[in-house]
Order: structure tokens, then C-alpha cells, then sequence
């Protein structure tokens, strides 16, 4: 109830109690204000008490239905946050006695590796038995090496703009369109003269190696594209190198990696970078080449492109191809993943759900 006969610091007092009331954390700051309030001696109330006694005649049916009011509405409140604070307590209490000092600590949530990067790890380690090891090379690259010297012409397609992501005045830098710019540093390297007069690749008399990594096309986010992916590209450079040590390779991997069962095919093919070229096939692992709709009932997976190197990779890096020949094939890592676990959509390995991703464990 307001009045113009109470005194301005009680009415003050009157507006800070909800806030002094919300912040009293436990029973002891409660009493403390029970008392500044309500008490009996140098409380609020105890000083209305007192203006009621002093308080005229024709004024103390007033001032005393005020302070009825102010004291009803404070001790109201101080009853609700003494059942609150108790209530609190208690549950504390069950809460402490409930505690078992004998259980183990709560384990913290562990991190894993994606399932991408499990199943790229497990790609290089079944040709690391073979010999190969792990190259790598920057994501932003020149046009030199994703393109010319990988005897791509000036007027294919891949290198427009509607297909690659080239960077805004940068003289022809652009993202990576596969991880063979890797391959093309790599022969360019291995191609220099040292202080011997040899090169590294004539020193060590070949090289094979892997280049795994991220690369960026302008495709459209579908189920079946992204237009950010993986590959897993290999090499091998060597003197009398042909198609059969090629198809003796990868027969070889896909059995590690399909099981000893795995059968592959190769149908000839057209890649700029090789010649001949082909794609190879994997007999289905899902339904053993029953037909399902993994292989779109075919029963064979197309897994990747290869080919033996066409003289004009060698030649652009400083390697004479009279001498040395090689082979080279890649494959993209989602889409292998997507028919090892059946996953119908792309996006679904990008978009970090925990219950998608506790369910790739097959893919190690």
C-alpha cells in the first residue's frame, strides 16, 4: 500500500526487498534480513510501529493499514524464500548422501579421427608394404602445376572458371583441383641434378609414392558431390614399367583392402596425364557381384582411374621418358567410403552428427 505518510526510507527499503530477497543464497543471509525487516528492535516495521504510535489521530487508520500491508507482503515473502532455501538443502543433502566415494571418476568424452581420415590412413597403409610412402604439397596451387604439367590443354574444360576455384587477382592461383600437383613437384624435385651430377631419381633408381589430401571442384552440394573432397593418388616411376605391373599393384591393394576374395577389372579409359588410361572396377564387396544397390545390381564398383604416365608428364618435369616410365592412378576417398558403409549421402560425412559417425567404425 502506498501512502504519502510513510517516510522516504521505508519506502526505499520497500522497493529493494525483492532484489535483497532473490539474493540471499542461504538461511543465515535470510535470518540477517529477516531481522533488518521485520525483527522486533531497529527493524523497518519496528520503526513504522513507532511513526504509528507518534502518528496524529486522524492518521493512524492509514498509517496503520500501511504498515499492516508492508508487514504482511515482507514476511510473505521471507516464508516463500525460507521453503525455497530449505527445499534447497535438503536436496543437497540426498544428493551428498547418495554419493558413492568408492565409483570411478566420470571419463571425459574422447576425440577420435574422422572416418575419412581413418579410411585414408588405412589406404596408405596397405601400400606402404609395397614400398610407397606419403608425399604432400600445398592445397593453393599455380596453374603450372595442376594443369600444365599434367599435359592438360589450354582449352579443356577443367581449367574454366565454372570448374575451378582460381583466387581473385592472383595470377592464376587457385585451389587444387586433384592432388596430382603433388606428383608434378615430386618428379620435379627428384628430377634436379645434385653436386654428383645425379638426380635423386637416378640415384635411388625409381620413387612410388601416395598423395593423400583435400581438393576443391565447383560441383554442386548433392548426395553425390561436394564441392571440397579427398583423394588418395599414387605413383610409381621406374625403368621398363608397363600396364602389368600396374594391374599387379592394384589387384594387390584391393585384396588388402576388400579382402583376399576382392576381383577388379579395367576398362580402358581417356585421361590426359596417362596413356594408356583405364578405370578400374572392384567385384562389388557388398553383395559379392550378386547385384544390389550399391553397384546399381551390375555387381561391379567403379573405384578409380589409372594409367601408365604419358611422356609429356616426365618430359615437363626434366625426366626423360626414353629412359624412365611409371604408372599412376587415384581415388576419391568419400566415394569409397560411402559404398564400404552404404551411406546414401555425401553430406552426411561432413556434417559432424556423433550418431552418424559412432557408426563408422567398419570403415578402419
Amino acid at each position: 500500500m502506498e501512502t504519502p505518510l510513510l517516510p522516504p526510507e521505508i519506502q526505499e527499503a520497500h522497493r529493494s526487498f525483492p532484489g535483497a530477497l532473490a539474493a540471499c543464497a542461504d538461511l543465515d543471509a535470510l535470518l540477517r534480513l529477516k531481522g533488518a525487516f521485520v525483527g522486533r528492535e531497529a527493524s523497518h516495521a519496528a520503526r513504522l510501529m513507532e511513526l504509528l504510535k507518534a502518528a496524529p489521530k486522524e492518521h493512524k487508520r492509514e498509517l496503520g493499514a500501511a504498515a499492516n500491508a508492508l508487514k504482511t507482503q515482507w514476511e510473505e515473502g521471507l516464508r516463500e524464500r525460507q521453503a525455497q532455501l530449505e527445499e534447497a538443502r535438503k536436496a543437497t543433502a540426498a544428493l551428498a548422501n547418495a554419493w558413492d566415494p568408492a565409483l570411478p571418476s566420470p571419463l571425459p568424452a574422447q576425440g577420435a579421427l574422422h572416418p575419412l581420415n581413418r579410411l585414408m590412413d588405412r589406404l596408405v597403409d596397405v601400400f606402404r608394404p609395397l614400398g610407397y610412402h606419403v608425399e604432400e604439397g600445398p592445397e593453393a596451387e599455380t596453374e603450372e602445376h595442376n594443369f600444365d604439367g599434367l599435359n592438360i590443354p589450354e582449352d579443356h574444360p577443367a581449367r574454366g572458371s565454372a570448374d575451378t576455384f582460381y583466387f581473385k587477382d592472383s595470377d592464376g592461383l587457385l585451389l587444387r583441383t586433384h592432388t596430382s600437383p603433388v606428383q608434378v613437384r615430386v618428379l620435379k624435385r627428384i628430377a634436379e641434378k645434385g653436386p654428383d651430377g645425379l638426380s635423386a631419381l637416378e640415384r635411388n633408381g625409381g620413387i612410388r609414392f601416395l598423395a593423400p589430401g583435400r581438393v576443391y571442384r565447383k560441383d554442386e552440394i548433392d548426395p553425390t558431390h561436394s564441392p571440397m573432397f579427398h583423394q588418395v593418388e599414387g605413383m610409381l616411376i621406374g625403368k621398363g614399367i608397363g600396364m602389368h605391373h600396374l594391374k599387379g599393384t592394384l589387384a594387390y591393394a584391393m585384396k588388402a583392402l576388400f579382402g583376399p576374395g576382392a576381383e577388379v577389372r579395367f576398362r580402358p579409359s581417356y585421361f590426359p596425364f596417362v596413356e594408356p588410361g583405364a578405370e578400374m572396377d572392384v567385384r562389388c564387396p557388398l553383395c559379392g557381384g550378386a547385384g544390389c544397390r550399391v553397384c546399381k545390381g551390375s555387381g561391379w564398383v567403379e573405384l578409380l582411374g589409372a594409367g601408365l604416365l604419358h611422356p609429356n608428364i616426365l618430359t615437363f618435369a626434366g625426366i626423360d621418358p626414353t629412359v624412365w616410365s611409371g604408372f599412376a592412378f587415384g581415388m576419391g576417398v568419400e566415394r569409397t567410403a560411402m559404398m564400404v558403409s552404404q551411406t546414401p549421402d555425401l553430406r552426411l560425412f561432413f556434417e559432424n552428427d556423433q550418431r552418424f559417425l559412432k557408426t563408422m567404425g567398419g570403415l578402419d
